[in-house]
């Protein structure tokens, strides 16, 4: 990311970048991205937080392990990262789309590890047509490419004002999403695409604060779905930014910083 972050592996050679001091926050990236989406989040709190960002496998410079994905396959690796970076107590882990996937799954399991759950625009008991559209999208992916992706997501999380007004943030992530294996960027992306119902009935026991957010304009991981999660899990807080896509992390920085940071500082 930056001179100042220091780059560490865990044991299974999972690369996780670090900034800062203070409790522990883990962030978990979306698919076909990597751990670059998180830099206006790290700027904004490595000044009182020590924040993690690792890529997940097939992305990045992770390990892209033979044979197809499993959502348990990212729980563990999560898992490895948690037990490293817990060694000044348990952490915050926030997770994005299919980061967020990935944290409930983790959460479900290993509640007992983490100081509080952050998740956001991420999928959540997605409906027979929501699923069925996802299937689609992801058979696009594999007959016609990284492009199909890049065009696809590009018409759905940007309104022609994004693409004016932020430009240049656009354009890196369109990059973020054609660097990299995009053979292995698949494994995830069929993990993401049906293992979304592994999750469903899971969270009601867990016993650390919550904080969802999505955007109200959110077609993917919709204020529906993040309903259903404040709902299912005992101690949530719920925030829906009524005029924002998916990409809002980047795009609306300032504003998902400041309802992060709020949580954070009555969390940890």
């Amino acid at each position: 990311m930056t001179a100042h972050d220091v780059l560490h592996h865990t044991g299974d050679g999972t690369p996780v970048w670090v900034r800062g001091t203070g409790p522990t926050v883990i962030f978990v990236h979306g698919v076909l991205m990597d751990h670059r989406m998180w830099t206006p989040q790290i700027e904004a709190m490595c000044g009182h937080y020590r924040t993690c960002c690792y890529d997940m496998l097939g992305h990045g410079t992770a390990p892209d392990p033979d044979g197809s994905r499993s959502l348990g396959d990212f729980v563990t690796q999560l898992h490895h990262v948690v037990q490293q970076f817990s060694d000044a107590g348990r952490p915050v882990l926030c997770g994005f789309s299919m980061g967020g996937l990935i944290a409930q799954a983790y959460a479900a399991r290993h509640h007992e590890h983490l100081a509080g759950l952050i998740l956001l625009n991420t999928v959540h008991d997605r409906s027979p047509e929501e699923a069925q559209t996802v299937r689609d999208r992801f058979e696009g992916n594999v007959t016609r490419g990284v492009e199909n992706a890049v065009e696809s997501g590009t018409q759905r999380w940007f309104t022609a004002e994004d693409r004016k007004r932020h430009a240049s943030a656009i354009a890196s992530i369109q990059q973020w999403m054609r660097d990299g294996d995009f053979a292995a960027k698949r494994k995830a992306h069929r993990v993401f695409v049906s293992s979304d119902g592994e999750v469903t009935g899971t969270l009601g026991a867990l016993s650390c604060p919550a904080l969802i957010m999505t955007g109200g304009r959110d077609a993917g991981s919709t204020p529906k779905m993040a309903q259903k999660m404040a709902r299912a899990i005992p101690n949530a807080e719920l925030h829906i930014l009524e005029d924002q896509h998916h990409m809002m992390p980047t795009l609306a920085a300032p504003r998902v910083n400041r309802i992060m940071l709020e949580f954070l500082a009555r969390h940890t």
